[in-house]
């Protein structure tokens, strides 16, 4: 073996070490309940990297940007530093609550006949990931960067990637130890960021150097919805999550769930004819915020939610086609989950995505950067249309819930256009039937989007419930499970971190 192999066999050796002795206990779907920090994410390595960083006195940002970069490598068809994402942000010392959109933005030459492209070179947009972390980490690190992206540097070496030749570990080897050492914008206007431009533009793709130049995640207010008592805080625009986790609630409260029962035929029913309206509205409305005006305070009125209630048959389905729009009134794609809680207070939540599973596909040689497939977002209707800089509309939604001032929940999962529905039914089955936080996620899920119409149910669903929908008229179809959900809740100076039972995640905390 070569001095070089041996130091590196060495520096795994001692890392999985430092896991073993500074890191909690952390079990694949677990339930884990702390006093002090908490982690849950979809990969039981990242949990315990996560608890590390934390023991060692980092934030919740710092854990966030370790954990963001080896799951990129644990997971690269879910995540990794080609892709993107959106994170809410809780800092307890100011009780102030931020939004981070870095989502892949489009390339300057986009043409419209990209729109939908789903593979190789043409479909990447500019990734967002690298530069959100560095913002978060600038913002609310305490860390050094250099340390926070060691772990990941180490999980290549140590061969923790899949064995399929494309994603050349050995090259992002090298790309991960200049990122550690020259910073994040040296993907953006770097030496890696020029060979990433030329490397794209020899392989027929359209992403150039002026757009890795110019990208800019962005800081946003956060959209607030509040039901029962509770303040939900979401990503705005281009993130669905406002209009359709907000107007569904809003036009569920009037109905008596708690009298219809937890996931009775009733119940379900209800909320998937609210769901169908909502993603109606998100259909017609959502898309970049710098592009186009988004009436939030029409789409989330009251007014709205009453309109669209009265077209709701209590005991019947209602096909899509027959729906009326009511008229506004005038002014007066494979993704992670990881939700964090530091020792100081603050709460993170964050959700990361390549977009299809693996992205676009490609890697960008001599860097072993496998890259986003963003175009496939962009739809050729208004208002979700290509154009140059722009970012796609995504159901990515995660969220802060907050009662008097305090935080309660944080949450979010992967699964495209289920995101906000397994978000909504986790915190209906909380706030409105009172279920313990494990059972609440453990429940059975069911979706319903604008298009088809249908009621997506789990494997899990109860036949006899599938069966009375399917009575009322609900075309149904199963799928073995919806969503990943990654969560914590805080509950008299505990803090509950599960991880979801569907898959492989961990829950961690001290």
């Amino acid at each position: 073996m070569k001095a070089e192999g041996r130091e590196q066999k060495a520096e795994v050796a001692a890392f999985c070490l430092l896991l073993s002795a500074f890191c909690f206990p952390a079990f694949a779907g677990s339930l884990v309940t702390a006093t002090h920090a908490a982690i849950a994410t979809s990969s039981p390595l990242a949990t315990q990297v996560g608890l590390r960083v934390l023991k060692d006195g980092g934030s919740a940002a710092d854990a966030a940007v370790a954990v963001a970069l080896l799951i990129g490598i644990a997971q690269p068809d879910a995540s990794g530093i080609g892709g993107g994402g959106m994170l809410t942000f809780y800092e307890a010392k100011t009780g102030s609550i931020w939004t981070l959109d870095f989502l892949s933005t489009a390339p300057a030459a986009v043409k419209p006949e990209l729109a939908g492209t789903h593979s190789g070179p043409t479909s990447v947009g500019v990734p967002g990931l690298l530069a959100g972390l560095d913002a978060l980490h600038r913002k609310f690190g305490l860390r050094p960067w250099k340390e926070l992206v060691q772990p990941a540097i180490s999980l290549v070496r140590e061969g923790g990637m899949p064995t399929d030749p494309r994603l050349a570990p050995h090259d992002l080897t090298t790309t991960l130890v200049r990122i550690s050492e020259a910073g994040a914008r040296d993907f953006y206007d770097g030496q890696i960021g020029t060979k990433i431009a030329s490397k794209i533009k020899d392989a027929g793709g359209i992403l150039g150097f002026q757009d890795l130049r110019t990208y800019a995640p962005v800081w946003r207010a956060p959209m607030k919805i509040q039901f029962n008592g509770y303040d939900l805080y979401v990503p705005p625009a281009p993130s669905t999550a406002a209009i359709v986790i907000g107007e569904t609630l809003n036009i569920l409260t009037t109905f008596d769930l708690n009298a219809s029962g937890f996931q009775t035929p009733k119940s379900i029913h209800l909320m998937i004819e609210a769901l169908r309206r909502a993603s109606i509205d998100r259909s017609h409305y959502v898309s970049d915020p710098a592009s186009a005006r988004i009436p939030y305070r029409d789409l989330l009125s009251q007014t709205r939610a009453d309109a669209w209630r009265k077209s709701i048959q209590p005991d019947r389905f209602t096909a899509t086609v027959s729906l009326t729009e009511p008229e506004l009134t005038p002014a007066a794609g494979h993704t992670t989950h990881i939700s964090i809680a530091d020792g100081a207070g603050n709460v993170l939540s964050m959700t990361l995505s390549l977009g299809d599973d693996f992205g676009s596909g490609f890697v960008v040689p001599g860097t072993g950067v496998l890259m986003n497939d963003a175009l496939a977002a962009f739809t050729t209707k208004l208002p979700n249309t290509l154009a140059a800089g722009k970012r796609a509309a995504t159901p990515l939604s995660p969220t802060i819930v907050m009662k008097e001032n305090r935080p309660v929940i944080a949450i979010g999962t992967p699964g495209g256009d289920t995101i906000p529905t397994t978000i909504l039914q986790v915190l209906l089955n909380v706030i409105v039937y009172g279920k313990p936080f494990g059972d609440a996620i453990a429940a059975p899920r069911y979706h319903q989007s604008d298009t088809p119409d249908q009621i997506d149910y789990e494997r899990a669903a109860p036949q006899d419930t599938v069966a009375a929908l399917a009575a009322m008229g609900h075309p149904t179809a199963q799928r073995d499970t919806i969503g990943d959900v990654e969560a914590l809740m805080f509950d008299g100076g505990k803090i509950i971190a599960v991880a979801d039972p569907r898959h492989g995640g961990a829950a961690g905390g001290f």
